[in-house]
């Protein structure tokens, strides 16, 4: 069963089209070609699903063409089956009609007499009546049992050479039947049948009966009666190939045997092939071999029915028409339910998206709306839950900024800095409230506690404004460092800063007590620059970021001695050194400190001079 040109092209081009759509469509996803464009997601899904779409329904529509391709040629050679079987039926019908009939006109002329005393003529007469009855007995033959011809009637000038072998069948006892060959005298196809002359069925031969038959018309009538397909050209080739029955008389005796199809079909196979005809056009033909009725040395004869290719599929080629038209119906769909499939995923990312935007930009309180349960509604839910640790995360840094330094809290938190310490050199402030121990005596502890807050405050705001690290608190007493974390080179002027702010902010303080009728507050404020220990220091389970030194206990020595000198900030001799012109200092009488042996030199700072820039 073989597949014509059109067919084959159609296939092939289809096949092709769609594994390069298919191959461009894995390449799409593999390489994200649509990721440059900014709905590249909705055309990367909407191209898959409808490039997956083309390609299922291209192999679908394949597969629908094919199977209604080979139902309809199946359909068509089950009806040549059919009409093979009945051509069989009638040609066997037809030839034991006129075996029978010669049957009988032997028995006649068995029941006269001998055949050496037959009167000939009036046999030929007999014979000749037959014919007229019948003319399709175109010649009759009587022979006696030694094989002589004692008389022939014949329908045309011109008498068929005797068919020996028929004698010599009918002589052994046997009927005769031959295979169907042109007659050239007559132009018909006949076929010769021979029956044995005897008295009885076991009685001995007394001669033969043979006759020429034409089974022409009765071929082409039931080709004629029993047309296979409306446009079809119905034919009956015998076994080498010749025409034996044809809707066109001209063709009968046409030599097809160059025909695929015919060739095929005399080697006993059955089907359909498309191949050009003879004049050159394309053409189906479906065949079948169906039985030779001849007695000895019978072959196959082929039934065979051609039609042009573009009438026979056309059906099926508007059934590609109205596939195509589906495929497109089809595509559009899968491009409308890409898009709104496109759309409805899109949407909660969108909303994710902004969502993160607004998170990115700080806004902790917004929060993404779960719908469902499904993945989108997961990464919703898993999206608040993120923002609910980054609130609880600031809500620690802010709690944990108010234990520690906020400098501080932001390396330790990013696990910046490490147990040990290094030499650095740095610059210490420290402050004291006067005569605080006195003042709380007569205070309760709330407002102690409160008085200290709103100090605090004030003073911790003045150390953070110059970027100085907060120590630690020591009862009334605070321990600031500049240059501590970070390169400072100017960390000694960010301490002056500093302490002058803190005495300025110290003076809005007491006149809201003023004005609340509450005393005063008097600080101390000592600065000194030294190389000291700085880093986080104490254990794996305790760990405080400090300066440890000499330096630190200079420092606390130095405030101290505001109280000899009724002073409020006093710098040591390094620290003025490296303050350089922008303070006006003032050199304080030599006093000795505490734990102290050698007498350093301090300043007290009195403010920046005039004209100087403001601090940065």
């Amino acid at each position: 069963m073989l597949m014509g040109g059109e067919a084959r092209v159609v296939f092939v081009f289809t096949a092709v089209a769609a594994i390069i759509l298919l191959a461009a469509f894995m390449l799409a996803l593999r390489y994200r070609w649509f990721t440059r464009f900014r709905h590249g997601f909705s055309i990367t899904l909407a191209i898959g699903i409808g490039g997956l779409s083309i390609v299922v329904a291209v192999l679908y529509g394949l597969w629908g063409y094919s199977e209604a391709r080979r139902l309809f040629l199946h359909t068509l050679h089950n009806a040549l089956t059919n009409v093979a079987l009945v051509v069989e039926g009638q040609t066997g019908s037809r030839i034991r009609n006129g075996s029978e009939r010669l049957a009988r006109l032997a028995a006649i002329l068995a029941a006269g007499a001998p055949a050496s005393d037959i009167d000939a003529e009036r046999l030929r007469k007999t014979l000749t009546n037959l014919q007229r009855y019948d003319p399709r007995l175109l010649q009759i033959q009587v022979t006696d049992r030694a094989g002589k011809l004692l008389v022939t009637a014949c329908l045309k000038d011109g008498e068929e050479p005797l068919d020996s072998t028929a004698v010599g069948y009918d002589l052994k006892g046997k009927e005769y039947i031959s295979d169907i060959s042109y007659s050239k005298i007559f132009g018909r196809n006949v076929f010769s049948l021979g029956v044995p002359i005897r008295t009885a069925p076991d009685a001995p031969v007394l001669g033969s009966l043979t006759a020429l038959y034409d089974i022409q018309d009765d071929l082409v009538a039931m080709l004629h009666a029993i047309q296979i397909y409306k446009s079809g050209h119905d034919v009956l080739v015998d076994a080498n190939g010749r025409v034996l029955a044809d809707d066109d008389p001209k063709h009968i005796g046409r030599d097809l045997s160059s025909l695929t199809a015919v060739r095929l079909g005399l080697q006993g196979n059955s089907g359909w092939l498309v191949e050009p005809g003879p004049l050159g056009t394309e053409r189906l033909y479906v065949y079948r071999p169906i039985s030779n009725p001849a007695t000895a040395n019978a072959r196959l004869w082929v039934l065979l029915t051609s039609i042009e290719a573009q009438v026979a599929f056309a059906p099926i080629r508007l059934l590609a028409i109205q596939f195509g038209a589906g495929l497109a119906i089809f595509l559009v769909g899968a491009i409308l339910v890409a898009l709104r499939l496109s759309s409805a995923i899109r949407k909660p990312i969108h909303e994710q998206t902004r969502f993160a935007d607004a998170v990115r930009q700080g806004d902790l309180a917004r929060r993404v709306e779960v719908v469902g349960r499904d993945e989108m509604a997961q990464l919703a839910d898993s999206l608040n839950e993120m923002v609910k640790g980054l609130q609880e995360r600031d809500r620690v840094k802010d709690v944990f900024g108010r234990y520690v330094t906020k400098q501080v809290s932001e390396k330790i938190l990013k696990g910046q800095l490490k147990l040990g310490g290094e030499r650095r050199r740095v610059t210490v402030l420290f402050s004291d409230i006067r005569n605080f121990t006195t003042m709380s005596e007569t205070m309760p502890p709330e407002e102690v506690v409160s008085l200290l807050n709103d100090y605090f405050s004030e003073m911790v705001d003045a150390v953070f404004e110059q970027n100085g690290v907060l120590d630690k608190f020591i009862g009334d007493g605070m321990l600031a460092v500049f240059g501590s974390l970070e390169e400072m080179p100017d960390h000694p002027r960010k301490a002056a800063l500093a302490a002058l702010r803190m005495k300025a902010l110290l003076g809005k303080l007491n006149a809201q007590r003023a004005a609340a009728g509450q005393p005063a507050l008097h600080i101390g404020i000592g600065i000194h620059t030294a190389e000291v220990i700085v880093g986080n220091i104490g254990s794996r389970r305790r760990l405080e970021y400090t300066v440890v030194g000499d330096g630190v206990n200079t420092c606390s020595r130095v405030e101290s001695l505001n109280k000899n000198f009724g002073t409020t900030i006093l710098v040591t001799e390094d620290t003025r050194t490296e303050l350089g012109d922008e303070f006006e200092c003032r050199l304080m009488p030599e006093a000795p400190m505490k734990g102290k042996t050698q007498v350093l030199r301090v300043f007290e700072l009195v403010g920046r001079k005039a004209g100087e820039p403001a601090p940065s």
